[in-house]
């Protein structure tokens, strides 16, 4: 067998071998897309009424009452590394005509995040810059990161904010538990995924956007709710891409 010969059969094995990882990915990739055309057909069917979130408050302090701008909610559960606040707070900050709201998605009744997120939602009442600060402590910053416990980072927020314990203990009990009960039973069937995004009514689950990306991804949503097909077409793209784990926007 010549030099030729061989490179020709080792051409062909490659060929056979490529060809079925290409089209399970394209079988993937058509299978991911229909799921979420599906689901946002969904989402475009059901009107968009972020007046359901007047008694919360932006990420930033802000009350969501009468907000004269866009509302957007962010879904997270506090040990889930891609759900920081750091970018959120920049994007806050960068576009004061959007309020994000933080809504919660804790993993069990008696978890970790289902503490941190209780906490973080009583710190709020007290110190908004506390509150933000407590959670990005108790992020883990890596997928191998385990979970910080949220008892020091708690104490550290109590002398932030100089709150009493009885009263982070009243709050605790009430608003914040109203709070995190409300999310709860909204994500009931309409969430898996943490951080998913709410914008426009639609839902952009596996997103952790940077501040840059999100008026983009906002401004789509809002056309294709509005009935722009081009629109609605990137916003499949875009979110089937963050599913297939692809650059987003």
């Amino acid at each position: 067998m010549t030099k030729r010969h061989s490179f020709i059969i080792l051409s062909v094995l490659l060929l056979y071998a490529l060809v079925p990882a290409q089209c399970f990915a394209m079988q993937d990739r058509v299978v991911a897309e229909a799921r979420v055309r599906a689901d946002v057909s969904k989402d475009l069917e059901a009107p968009w009424q972020p007046e359901s979130l007047a008694a919360r408050t932006c990420i930033d302090g802000r009350p969501v009452a009468n907000f004269p701008g866009d509302i957007v909610e962010y879904w997270v559960n506090l040990e889930c590394y891609y759900c920081g606040i750091k970018e959120p707070m920049l994007a806050q900050r960068q576009n004061p005509g959007v309020c994000i709201v933080a809504r919660h998605i804790p993993t069990r009744e008696y978890s970790e995040s289902m503490k941190k997120s209780l906490s973080y939602e009583a710190l709020k009442k007290f110190s908004v810059n506390a509150a933000n600060i407590f959670w990005d402590k108790v992020i883990p910053k890596t997928p191998q990161e385990m979970p910080l416990p949220y008892e020091a980072s708690l104490l550290l927020a109590f002398q932030e904010a100089a709150i009493a314990p009885e009263a982070f203990g009243d709050a605790l009990g009430s608003e914040a538990a109203s709070i995190i009960n409300q999310d709860i039973m909204d994500a009931l069937g309409r969430f898996s995924i943490t951080p998913t995004w709410v914008l426009a009514g639609i839902r952009f689950p596996a997103w952790h956007f940077t501040a840059a990306q999100l008026p983009v991804a906002l401004k789509l949503a809002k056309k294709a709710r509005d009935g722009d097909m081009e629109a609605l077409e990137k916003v499949i793209t875009a979110i089937s891409n963050a599913l297939m784990d692809e650059p987003m926007l």
